[in-house]
């Protein structure tokens, strides 16, 4: 990916070897137009965290982004030129060789093969939607507290390993499949619904029979669906969450250990304190005084 336009505001390079590259945006103060080429010989990952970008190939062709969702792109026969209008949004783009795609995740290559994952052929452009975990690692990469002071290209060069991972581990669809119930449209919904009431409520979410009750499906059902979709039952995917917000709040060093705990639903600091060091090896003080 070859441009001239590296140094705009909002604009970063995280990440430039010779095996791969990463570029963050950040558009929220001004709309961006942004131009470049997408070379022939590597893969090109778009992941839209916020926002809805139009990718413009042509004067007559364009394609959106949705806001949550990824755009592969990766054409053998042409270098192709590209601008990304966007307002209010954030990216984050990798882009490396298919054949290091391929060697990265070799080790894993007999799961890939059941997925239905077989590499890259001559062409690709494809949407998908971004799963929670990639949805985490991005949080990572934009926030530029959590960035370490030295060995930024280690740290980076793990992001892209992160995001490859997650990017090609079992889709929503596939986790659908697994379980019959999650088949219905309408039971799919009801579980991401389930989900968004208990993140709008993190200081006091509902019991699992008042959840059940508010998005219209037995405790079972939920609970089975739930962890089909997002991998955990509903309390512990909350947890989760609370814990990984809490760590981006810290980076931000604008809040004390008690209101962080607070915010994200913990009645006794001394709890989620524990259950910090648990999950991540160190307290909330020593990593806010460590990232601030």
């Amino acid at each position: 990916m070859t441009n001239n336009n590296i140094d705009k505001s909002g604009i970063v390079e995280r990440l430039n070897s010779s095996h791969a590259k990463m570029i963050s945006f950040d558009c929220n103060q001004k709309p961006l137009n942004y131009e470049t080429k997408l070379g022939n010989h590597h893969v090109h990952l778009f992941f839209c965290k916020q926002g809805n970008p139009i990718f413009q190939f042509s004067e007559h062709y364009q394609r959106p982004l949705p806001e949550g969702s990824y755009f592969t792109i990766y054409d053998q026969s042409k270098t192709l030129d590209l601008i990304i209008h966007a307002q209010s949004c954030k990216l984050v783009y990798v882009s490396l060789p298919p054949q290091d795609v391929h060697q990265i995740l070799i080790d894993d290559r007999k799961s890939l093969v059941q997925l239905g994952f077989e590499g890259f052929g001559v062409r690709e452009y494809s949407v998908k939607d971004i799963n929670f975990a990639t949805d985490l690692v991005l949080d990572s990469i934009l926030n530029p507290r959590l960035e370490p002071n030295l060995l930024k290209s280690v740290f980076y060069r793990s992001k892209v390993l992160e995001l490859l991972s997650f990017t090609y581990d079992v889709e929503e669809s596939q986790l659908y499949e697994a379980c019959p119930f999650l088949k219905e449209k309408d039971n799919v919904e009801r579980i991401k619904n389930a989900r968004n009431i208990l993140i709008d409520n993190l200081d006091s979410p509902p019991s699992l029979p008042e959840l059940a009750k508010q998005i219209g499906m037995n405790e079972y059902n939920l609970k089975v669906g739930f962890k089909n979709v997002y991998g955990l039952p509903p309390f512990k995917y909350l947890q989760e969450y609370r814990l990984n917000l809490s760590k981006k709040l810290l980076a931000e060093g604008q809040w004390q250990v008690a209101e962080i705990a607070d915010k994200i639903g913990y009645t006794s600091s001394s709890h989620f304190i524990e259950a910090f060091r648990k999950k991540f090896g160190n307290t909330p003080k020593k990593f806010m005084l460590a990232n601030t």
